[in-house]
């Protein structure tokens, strides 16, 4: 606790410890008045005895229990409160139940007063321990409260993003382009055509990352959006796009007929973007790409390996990081968008003679309709959010 002396600290620590210790001076002095009054012990004293020992023995299981419970230190002092008030209260109630000046011969009295105290004792720890652990649930429940709240109110956030992204940077990045393009088209100097271009290409590549954007803000909405796919099917997709965009690249195939995945069309860009990275980081004149999938009732595996250079060594250690300028946001977003499925990504291998990388997406049982699967995957992926970090740049 913040700001409390070492000596406060160390005495809630040592508390547990303190109730356990007590019930073993409770269990020392039973056997010493069993001792001194056995000859006047009698089926009450007999009685009592038993009482406390049961009590004594209780103390010993609360102090160890209290210590490996879920609460903490700070709890501890109103435990011991309670312990203490225990037998207080007790004593103060059976000697006015008694009456004060009532004549109790001494071993009534001792055992009548050991057994006020150790009841006293146990019930204030089972009180006190009660108590903290209500305390506990209560506060448990506000945080949990908060935090939802503050979830509603990032996702309200995130959704705002994702709309201005949409219809007002979008939209602008689009109009500069277009500006650009019928510019382009008339008879200009090699200068201003050069200027142009390149405005044309950094609006293409604006649009690209504000498209990523979106993508990474769509992959934090509720898992209930997210159902299944024929990951087979939308890689065939994506393949085909990749040999029309890069045709001088090869791009080898190993598609089993089906397989479907925990997840949506987001997926698409995971391997959009694995196959984009292989090709242009490849300075071969052909550059070989082959991609192959793998599958188990449980998950299935897609390995991308090409013939390119290998990851420098440097940059392995961050190779999917979001914060790292080597390789821009494409292998972030495969990392989160991978992660968002319940799945992975890992550098499997790198080298001189090629690189691969493994994606690993979980699949739903393979007895269930479409509609169990959607709820498989709800449930593989609840609680899995995007930092909001994932919206800053690096």
């Amino acid at each position: 606790m913040i700001g409390e002396p070492p000596t406060r600290r160390t005495i809630d620590h040592r508390f547990p410890y303190a109730v356990s210790a007590f019930g073993g001076l409770s269990g020392v002095v039973l056997l010493s008045w069993l001792v001194a009054f056995r000859s006047t012990l009698g089926v009450e004293g007999a009685l009592g005895a038993g009482t406390i020992a049961l009590l004594t023995l209780g103390l010993l299981w609360g102090g160890w229990r209290l210590e490996r419970s879920a609460l903490g230190p700070d709890r501890y002092g109103r435990i011991a409160g309670w312990c203490l008030a225990g037998p207080l209260v007790l004593l103060l109630v059976g000697a006015l139940a008694l009456g004060l000046f009532t004549p109790v011969d001494r071993f009534r009295a001792v055992v009548w007063v050991h057994v006020v105290v150790t009841a006293g004792a146990f019930g204030g720890v089972a009180v006190g321990v009660h108590e903290a652990r209500a305390i506990r649930r209560e506060a448990d429940a506000a945080a949990n409260a908060a935090h939802t709240d503050r979830l509603a109110h990032e996702r309200e956030l995130l959704r705002y993003l994702n709309d201005l992204l949409r219809h007002e940077v979008l939209n602008s990045v689009q109009i500069v382009r277009g500006h650009a393009t019928m510019l382009l088209d008339g008879s200009r100097d090699d200068r201003t055509r050069t200027r142009l271009e390149a405005i044309s290409q950094e609006s293409d590549a604006l649009t690209a990352v504000v498209e990523d954007v979106r993508l990474l803000l769509d992959a934090n909405e509720c898992p209930d959006r997210l159902s299944t796919v024929d990951l087979a099917e939308l890689l065939e997709a994506t393949v085909s796009a990749a040999r029309d965009e890069h045709a001088h690249a090869e791009i080898d195939t190993s598609l089993p007929d089906t397989a479907v995945v925990v997840g949506n069309d987001g997926i698409e860009r995971i391997f959009e973007n694995l196959l984009e990275n292989a090709i242009v980081h490849n300075d071969s004149e052909r550059p070989h790409v082959d991609l192959s999938v793998e599958t188990t009732p449980e998950a299935a595996t897609v390995a991308v390996s090409d013939d390119g250079p290998g990851i420098p060594e440097q940059w392995r250690g961050s190779l999917f990081d979001r914060k790292s300028r080597n390789h821009g946001l494409g292998l972030y977003l495969v990392r989160i968008l991978a992660d968002r499925y319940g799945g992975s990504v890992e550098l499997a291998e790198t080298g001189p003679a090629g690189t691969t990388v493994v994606v690993t997406l979980p699949r739903p049982p393979v007895s269930a309709d479409r509609d169990e699967s959607t709820t498989t995957g709800e449930a593989a992926l609840e609680g899995r959010r995007i930092d909001e970090s994932a919206v800053e740049g690096p």
